[in-house]
Parts: structure tokens; sequence; C-alpha cells
């Protein structure tokens, strides 16, 4: 008798070693994944990760960079940016200096979930959708926000219509 509870109880071990290992495995090294720094580095990491716990899979790294160290030619393009990705890097670039940023910062969940819409947006871009079909996957993942109900409909929908009718819809369309 003593034999078959030792070996339940190895079996246990095992099952709930599995569980925890398996656990540990979902739980990503945001430090890793997410680099910022500067005064507002820890509220801004608290935002990204409330973002990107929304998203269908987490991406490769996102980093927030501002826009106050480029060049100024650069940092006038930066400050009109949520964020950004650049050619053969899997890096989501957030700028400091971002509206949708602060708004995530000071804890509003409508920013939060746009700013993981955003997100996906650039995930997109990354690998490999253009800008129609990155905008596709942006706004399907904002209107899967609205059908459950995790954000301010009124809110919500005023958003997704001004996604509709971004400055450079009519450029794509013509394409």
């Amino acid at each position: 008798m003593r034999q078959r509870s030792t070996k339940t109880g190895l079996m246990a071990a095992a099952v709930l070693f599995g569980q925890v290992a398996a656990m540990a495995a979902e739980r990503p090294d945001w430090r890793q994944l997410i680099v910022c720094d500067g005064p507002d580095a820890e509220a801004e990491r608290t935002a990204i990760i409330g973002a990107v716990r929304l998203l269908p899979r987490l991406p490769s790294r996102v980093a927030v960079i501002d826009a106050n160290d480029a060049r100024p030619e650069v940092r006038t393009m930066l400050l009109r940016l949520d964020a950004f990705v650049t050619r053969h890097s899997p890096v989501v670039y957030l700028v400091a200096q971002s509206r949708l940023l602060a708004g995530a910062r000071a804890n509003s969940s409508l920013h939060v979930h746009a700013l993981a819409a955003v997100i996906w947006h650039e995930m997109a871009h990354v690998e490999g959708a253009d800008e129609r079909e990155a905008r596709k996957r942006e706004q399907a993942l904002w209107t899967s926000f609205i059908r459950d109900q995790r954000v301010d409909p009124v809110q919500a929908l005023r958003y997704l219509a001004a996604l509709d009718r971004r400055p450079d819809d009519v450029v794509l369309a013509a394409r």
C-alpha cells in the first residue's frame, strides 16, 4: 500500500510541476519584452503590459522612444506618431510623447485598449502586412473589444469611425 501512495504522490508532484512550468512559460519576462526608461518608465511599462495582455498573442518586443532624443527633422515626424516599426526588425516602437500612451499611462481603459489595437497594427507590419491589411487587423481587434463590451460603446464606436476616416485612406483607396 505504501508503494502505491508513493507512486500517486510522485504522479501528483509531476502533474503539479508540469502545471507550474506551464504557468511560468505563459508568464513573459516583461522587462525583456517591454523596454522603457526615464521618469515615466514604470507607468509606461504598466500601461503597455495592460495593452499587451489584451492581444491575441505577444509581440516580440515593445520599446518606448523619446522623440526629444531625435534630430529635429525626425522629431517632427515622430511627434505625429503613436507607434511605428522599422524594416527587418520585430520591435514595435512607441513614442513617449504620444497622447495615446499618455492616456494609457493615466490608466484610461479606452486608451489602454486603443494602445493594444495600435500595437496589433504594428505587429501586422512586422509580419509583412501592408497598411491596408494592418488597418484591417487593427479594426478587427477594436471591433472585438466593442463586441465583448470591454470598452465604453459610445467612445469605442467614435474611435472606430475615426479609424475609418484616417486622412490617408483616400490615397490608399486610389491604389
